[in-house]
């Protein structure tokens, strides 16, 4: 069988591949390029694996102190890898960096990663030193544009306000005058109607009076026609009375004479 078979039959029996099958593949002499080029295929399904391949074995995978940390070698294809840790350390350095060159020692190169790194750094230093300093005048000119766009709208703005004040101004007089017109107009047009109103109400009184006078006349020669009248008839009619009474009472009388006569033969 292969070698990506073999691992798989190994470490991933149980269907899945772990942090801990990486580490356990590392001590048994695999290598970090192996671990990844196996997690890989496993991935992608191949020789019908079907199984899981956990975030943390891909962590594992990318640690190089999980492979060849133990004695020993392998047979998962690519030939036996020795851990020799003897003389310099060369053979580590060239194992996961490559021939980095003759005479290079773990300490040259810790040395030479000290260096780089501090470089590194010294650049970022510099680079960030430069953003900032830009972002700063950036800033200050947002700022510098930022007062000089407030100074011209509080000028606009100061500007607007006296030319509305002086458009509110023309607006108030002209309303004054024209209010003060309509009111003079209108008074003039009142009085006119009074006035008119006035002589027409003179002239219809004094109708009314005339009318009332001639109607009063009307009734007074009305009625004193017919007191007359009245009198007249009053005066036939007690004439008339007195006359039946002077004869009532001439009748009376002589009844009485009468009356007393048989009166006075009967007693004497």
């Amino acid at each position: 069988m292969g070698a990506y078979t073999d691992f798989l039959a190994q470490y991933a029996s149980d269907g899945k591949i772990s942090s801990g099958d990486i580490r356990a593949f590392g001590d048994a002499g695999g290598t970090q390029a192996q671990a990844d080029k196996f997690i890989s295929k496993a991935e992608e399904g191949k020789k019908g694996f079907e199984g899981k391949v956990g975030d943390k074995a891909y962590v594992a995978a990318d640690k190089a102190k999980n492979f060849g940390e133990s004695g020993g070698s392998n047979n998962f294809g690519g030939g036996e890898i020795t851990n020799n840790y003897e003389d310099d350390g060369t053979a580590y350095l060239t194992q996961f960096y490559g021939d980095l060159g003759p005479g290079m020692t773990p300490a040259m190169f810790d040395q030479l990663g000290a260096e780089s790194l501090e470089r590194i750094k010294g650049e970022q230093n510099v680079n960030y030193a430069n953003a900032v300093g830009a972002n700063n005048i950036l800033v200050q000119q947002l700022i510098s544009d930022s007062n000089d766009y407030a100074a011209q709208l509080g000028l606009q703005g100061t500007q607007y306000a006296a030319d509305r004040n002086l458009d509110i101004a023309q607006y108030t007089s002209d309303s004054e005058e024209r209010w003060r017109k309509y009111l003079a107009d209108v008074g003039k047009e009142s009085a006119a109607e009074v006035q008119g109103l006035k002589n027409q109400g003179a002239v219809d009184l004094q109708a009314i009076v005339n009318t009332g006078l001639t109607d009063v006349a009307d009734i007074q020669g009305a009625y004193a026609s017919e007191r007359v009248e009245l009198q007249g008839e009053y005066d036939v009619q007690r004439a008339n009375i007195q006359s039946d009474f002077e004869k009532f009472k001439a009748a009376r009388a002589k009844e009485g004479q009468i009356y007393g006569s048989l009166m006075a033969g009967f007693w004497s």
